[in-house]
């Protein structure tokens, strides 16, 4: 889930030269809790929240306007947090926490105003986060039970990519667990970014991501993948320049027929083939190349 999944767009807004009036106003009319105090190229300066205007009142003189009043809270323009519009909402959440904020400003790329992300919009959204891994900010295996129903309805090829990390247990001994979890971070955003955002990037389990591509054909599977697996030799860690990831994939083509999760056990054989292979590869199997069920050791 993205921060763009929960903020609310309709924000209110003034201006460092807006009264005093106005601005209580906003909050009087509108019946709101937060207003966003911009500049004249619409970026966010300051947040004046309902909790703050009882503070204005008790200073003398009372402050005239918005600068005057930011000035008289101590809230220094310099000092405001944003979250761009697309950063996993747990990202989001956790600046909350580390700050003790309740509102946090949301920015595209240009650094203007676009929404409000607030705690009471993330504590009407708990239900939904139990879906999340709140590690990568992907979907969970969970998640994957509420879109089977969607996926037998869909028409046309679905394509089902299974994605592992190469000798991740190995990246853990080496450089440590929170290293670790940087890299399984950095693929989960590489995997995300490389496919449609219609398409489904769940953490399936470990260091295992299933990938699930609408309207994607055997060979576009390939294709794809191919492209996921470039992608991820590209990451590059600032604190560990010499640490370099691949990941092995395994994919397949569902067409409605049969188990759901016979495909996805078809395209984790086909990681598990990728991995006998020599890894850092991909490969795809059809339904009647499944293999004979037989008991095979762990996926490094």
């Amino acid at each position: 889930m993205l921060v763009k999944d929960v903020m609310i767009d309709d924000v209110f807004k003034v201006d460092p030269e807006s009264s005093l009036l106005e601005l209580v106003s906003c909050f009087i009319d509108k019946e709101i809790g937060s207003v966003v105090v911009v500049d004249q190229q619409q970026e966010p300066i300051q947040i004046i929240t309902l909790r703050d205007l009882p503070k204005i009142f008790l200073f003398a003189p009372t402050p005239s306007n918005v600068e005057e009043i930011l000035q008289t809270l101590g809230k220094d323009k310099k000092s405001l947090i944003t979250v761009k519009v697309g950063m996993p909402l747990i990202e989001a959440i956790n600046l909350m926490a580390r700050f003790n904020i309740s509102h946090l400003p949301v920015v595209d790329d240009n650094s203007k105003l676009v929404g409000l992300l607030s705690l009471k919009d993330i504590i009407k959204s708990v239900p939904n986060m139990m879906y999340i891994d709140h590690l990568t900010g992907l979907n969970n295996r969970l998640y994957l039970d509420l879109l089977i129903p969607k996926l037998k309805r869909t028409k046309g090829p679905i394509g089902f990519i299974m994605a592992d990390i190469d000798n991740f247990k190995n990246i853990n001994d080496l450089y440590g667990h929170l290293v670790g979890d940087e890299v399984l971070k950095a693929v989960a955003q590489t995997l995300r970014k490389n496919v449609k955002m219609s398409d489904e990037v769940i953490r399936y389990g470990g260091e295992e991501f299933l990938i699930i591509l609408y309207r994607c054909d055997l060979d576009k599977v390939k294709m794809v993948g191919e492209r996921l697996r470039q992608r991820v030799m590209e990451i590059n860690f600032e604190t560990n320049p010499n640490l370099k990831v691949t990941i092995s994939l395994g994919g397949c083509e569902y067409r409605g027929e049969k188990n759901i999760m016979e495909y996805i056990s078809l395209a984790d054989q086909a990681l598990y083939q990728a991995k006998q292979l020599g890894k850092n590869r991909v490969e795809v199997l059809r339904l009647e190349e499944k293999q004979e069920f037989c008991e095979i050791g762990p996926i490094l």
